[in-house]
């Protein structure tokens, strides 16, 4: 048998399992054939440090996302800036949209020359957010309305149709928080009955979006499933009937998405924007009304428009706080993400935050931990009994067999021993690696010295070089079986140059994570080396 071998094959599968998923992620996905010259939100140095798009690919002031109605020329366009705490929103009265907005708390840059990040940028031409039609007359869309009200914080908006149906708009703004309601009333001043649905949609440029880590695009909520849609499917268009909680257009730490409150809830359209593959377009539908001469109909939505907080998203209700989804790992990472702000709450430093927490999660796994370590020193001082074994049974396997079985008894040792509390320990450190990878917390977060941002690179590459200095010191450690145990433990020493050559782009708060994991794993290493043979 060669349990010892399997044991050790097993262990190194796991290992190159994930250095092929690294490797494939950085070198070999999907990726956009433009690269963004400027992200808001990012240092352009910087790659797959992106936040929303600050400047669209849009040459020239483009029609909303629904179809255009005639104007009125004596209307004037014009703009209105609204301003609460957080948030500072730009109106056109040009299909009464939502044409900019600034993130107040959050700059393009670390330090104190940064500007606040721009979510929608009203050079793009772009009608981005609150754009609104009659979906059955397909009109509205790219009307010039009559500014009725434009306050500091309030702005209304009047549109009539030449039919004499009447489209009026509200916004307003939260003092505190990220978001916008939008109140829409509309109401049928002709001489006959009006059968329609209202539209209300959201645009998103990913043409420059340069991110193979973390998913970009649009989500929704349906049934109170997520949904993510990726962008290469939108060609031919995506449809949802009803049941719509919220749609969202994503990036890595900010995103605009609009809630239908107030028996707005129906269903949901999303497809590329005239055909430009990465511009992505999302239109609520609300439900079908009749509206007899006189009558209306109000709906109301909440657009928002910030970080990727889970605070901020929990405290919009209708699971909201869903649309940040860790895959596979969510159950996992969000627990752990909420263990990691509580923490910053006491220790200040999120580079802090990250030590700590390795550290409690390595505690905890310790046991575990020393009992693979242990597991695989016992196989290694049995290994000269087992080869003994394989040469005086080498042609009775059966019997071989039974005496393998009998050694592992006799010096009670489990030939998984070693694998198993390491399969048990990876969901936490898979959780970690996608929370580290993409949480906002961790944006412009600095850690100490050199470091001043911990979702971007190390400038200097020194938390790489560690991290492959401390994998190589822990192969050297790590208990070695089998006939083919040196040719292994090549392998195994060539896997830190893989790891270091992967990690030297990545975020430098993934890298530390990666670096104290392995100088504890080091450490219990060492004490477990000097505990008395058993064998």
């Amino acid at each position: 048998m060669q349990e010892g071998m399997d044991l050790k094959r097993t262990i190194l599968a796991v290992v190159l399992s994930m250095a092929v998923l690294l490797v494939y992620q950085k070198y070999f996905a999907p990726h956009p054939p433009q690269k963004r010259a400027q992200q808001a939100g990012e240092q352009p140095a910087e790659p797959a440090q992106q936040g929303p798009t600050a400047a669209l690919a849009v040459p020239e002031r483009a029609p909303s996302p629904v179809a255009s109605t005639p104007t009125a020329a004596t209307v004037p366009v014009r703009t209105a800036r609204l301003e609460g705490a957080r948030l500072e929103v730009d109106l056109s009265n040009r299909g009464g949209v939502v044409v900019l907005a600034r993130v107040k708390d959050y700059t393009d840059r670390p330090g104190k020359g940064g500007r606040p990040v721009e979510l929608l940028a009203a050079s793009s031409g772009l009608d981005l957010a609150g754009a609104t039609r009659l979906v059955d007359a397909n009109q509205g869309g790219d009307a010039v309305y009559e500014t009725v009200e434009a306050g500091p914080d309030r702005a209304t908006y009047r549109w009539v149709s030449p039919a004499g149906v009447a489209v009026e708009k509200t916004y307003r703004l939260s003092p505190d928080g990220y978001s916008l309601a939008l109140d829409v009333r509309v109401t049928n001043g002709s001489d006959r009955a009006l059968r329609d649905r209202l539209g209300v949609g959201l645009v998103q440029d990913y043409s420059a979006v340069e991110d193979k880590y973390t998913f970009f695009g649009p989500a929704y909520l349906q049934d109170g499933e997520l949904e993510e849609v990726k962008i290469k499917k939108l060609k031919e268009g995506v449809s949802v009937d009803a049941n719509v909680s919220w749609v969202a257009l994503l990036e890595k730490y900010f995103l605009v998405a609009a809630i239908p409150r107030d028996g707005a809830r129906g269903g949901l359209r999303l497809a590329s924007h005239r055909g430009l593959e990465k511009v992505v377009e999302a239109e609520l539908l609300g439900p079908v009304f009749d509206l007899n001469p006189g009558a209306s109909v109000a709906y109301t939505y909440e657009l928002y428009l910030g970080p990727k907080r889970s605070d901020a998203l929990a405290a919009l209700g209708s699971d909201f706080s869903k649309v940040v989804d860790y895959g596979f790992f969510d159950p996992l990472a969000k627990p752990l993400l909420w263990f990691l702000n509580t923490i910053y709450g006491f220790v200040g430093n999120y580079g802090v935050a990250i030590v700590v927490l390795t550290t409690l999660i390595k505690l905890v796994f310790w046991p575990l931990s020393a009992r693979s370590f242990r597991s695989m020193q016992k196989m290694k001082e049995l290994q000269p009994k087992m080869e003994r074994l394989k040469e005086r049974y080498a042609n009775d396997k059966e019997r071989l067999n039974m005496e393998v079985m009998q050694l592992y008894k006799t010096h009670k040792v489990n030939p998984l021993g070693g694998c198993l509390p390491m399969v048990v320990q990876i969901p936490f450190f898979f959780a970690l690696y996608k929370i580290l990878l993409s949480s906002i917390e961790l944006r412009h977060a600095p850690f100490v010295f050199w470091i001043t941002d911990l979702s971007a690179k190390d400038p200097y590459y020194v938390t790489p070089l560690l991290m492959g200095a401390s994998m190589f010191l822990q192969q050297k450690l790590t208990p070695s079986t089998g006939p083919n145990a040196a040719q292994m433990k090549m392998m195994m020493y060539g896997m830190p140059v893989v790891f270091t050559f992967l990690f030297l782009n990545f975020p430098s708060g993934l890298v530390v994570y990666w670096l104290v994991n392995n100088l504890l794993s080091i450490a219990q290493q060492a004490m477990m080396l000097r505990e008395p043979k058993t064998a």
